[in-house]
């Protein structure tokens, strides 16, 4: 009887205050990953293959997540974002932020032929892992509201934060596919070549630019209008990380 008790209410405590996603979820983070081989020829592909080792390009997506609960990499936990108040211009900063992190990451991998091979494997799994959180908005948000984790919201009958929502919460609910991301939007060469640039900085600003429209909620109750609405910028936002993620790798592996 006493255990019962203790289940329901430690049940009705996880309703009400619903564990913290993570960035994209793990769903949106492979996606990123699949996205990305579909535009790598076989030969990449089989050199970042075997840089990962047997792990799958879902799981090094998402690796960053998966070791948060281990204390040697606490030191990482504030590599997966960076906030600016509202107003505020976004620039790059030395130190423990996503815009430095990743940039670093990326000129470390181009410099490949300095670092040992598991060093070159644990920064493949860092660029995969932030290239997915630059392109979720929240990420490049406001501290005052620790990026929309205090934001409290009612969605499909649950109450969640509005963070969680553009983590997870979208993707699951619209069931959003490969498929979907890859049709969201057809971009002519010109553009591609745009997007394709690399340019860390730029990336971060383009995520950021869609917070007005994300923090539109109408109340603290989402509507299925705003989900409709915005589950194609989460779709052109996995198209584009994946993309770019891509163009990264080539980079790095073009010799």
């Amino acid at each position: 009887m006493i255990k019962t008790y203790i289940f329901a209410a430690f049940l009705m405590s996880a309703m009400l205050f619903p564990i913290k996603t993570l960035a994209w979820g793990k769903k949106g983070h492979a996606l990123v990953a699949e996205v990305a081989f579909r535009f790598l020829d076989e030969n990449t592909k089989k050199m970042v293959l075997e840089y990962l080792d047997g792990m799958t390009i879902e799981e090094a997506a998402n690796w960053m997540d998966t070791v948060k609960n281990d204390h040697a990499y606490d030191y990482m936990k504030p590599y997966h974002y960076v906030n600016f108040e509202k107003g505020n211009p976004v620039f790059e900063a030395n130190g423990d932020n996503i815009i430095y992190q990743l940039d670093t990451t990326i000129k470390e991998l181009k410099n490949k032929k300095y670092l040992a091979k598991e060093e070159i494997t644990t920064k493949i799994k860092i660029l995969f892992h932030l290239m997915g959180d630059l392109h979720q908005p929240m990420h490049v948000g406001y501290g005052s509201d620790k990026g929309g984790n205090s934001i409290p919201i009612n969605f499909n009958n649950r109450k969640t934060n509005l963070h969680s929502l553009w983590d997870s919460g979208i993707i699951e609910y619209k069931g959003i596919t490969l498929q979907d991301c890859l049709n969201s939007e057809t971009f002519s060469k010109k553009e591609m070549r745009k997007i394709q640039k690399i340019n860390v900085l730029h990336w971060s600003k383009e995520s950021r630019s869609y917070l007005e429209q994300i923090y539109n909620t109408g109340g603290d109750k989402v509507s299925d209008e705003y989900v409709n609405g915005n589950t194609i910028i989460i779709e052109n936002q996995i198209l584009k990380a994946g993309i770019r993620l891509a163009s990264v790798i080539k980079k790095v592996f073009k010799n």
